[in-house]
Formats: structure tokens, C-alpha cells, sequence
């Protein structure tokens, strides 16, 4: 490892790479992937109408919960403090 890419591991290693950090880069996937998918998930919530607003806040939330579950994985196990 040259010694820019332990500085960057370094610092990926430093606050930001909490639970709750995790969780907001999280929120902010989610929010940039519903509003890059926003028509076809309107499109699809059609099918119930009465509940359309429901059904894209649920899938907003699912896919909010399920990257943060991803990141906080990833971060665990590739920026975990070395074995001494």
C-alpha cells in the first residue's frame, strides 16, 4: 500500500464511517435513486390508488434501510481496525 492510500484508508476510518453515518449516506442514496426512479414507481403505485403516496413512501424506506444495511456491512468488514 503506497502512502496515500493508507492515508485514505486512515481517514475513511474516522467518524464517518459510524452506524448513523452509514445511515445517512443511506437516506441520501435512497432519496437520489427514488428521484431518478420517480416515474416508474409512480407508475407502479398506480395499481393501488388510494394508497400511492403509502406505497412510495414504503419503497423509500426499504431501499433507505436496505443501503444503509449494505454500507454499514461493507464499512464493517473493509474498515475494520487491523488485527495487532
Amino acid at each position: 500500500m503506497g502512502g496515500s492510500s493508507k492515508q485514505l484508508v486512515r481517514w475513511l476510518r474516522g467518524p464517518a464511517t459510524g452506524n448513523s453515518a452509514m445511515g445517512i449516506y443511506g437516506l441520501v442514496t435512497a432519496m437520489v435513486a427514488l428521484f431518478l426512479t420517480y416515474s416508474i414507481v409512480a407508475t407502479l403505485s398506480v395499481v393501488v390508488p388510494l394508497l400511492s403516496t403509502t406505497v412510495i413512501i414504503f419503497t423509500t424506506i426499504v431501499v433507505w434501510v436496505v443501503t444503509w444495511a449494505i454500507l454499514d456491512i461493507v464499512a464493517s468488514r473493509t474498515l475494520r481496525e487491523p488485527s495487532s
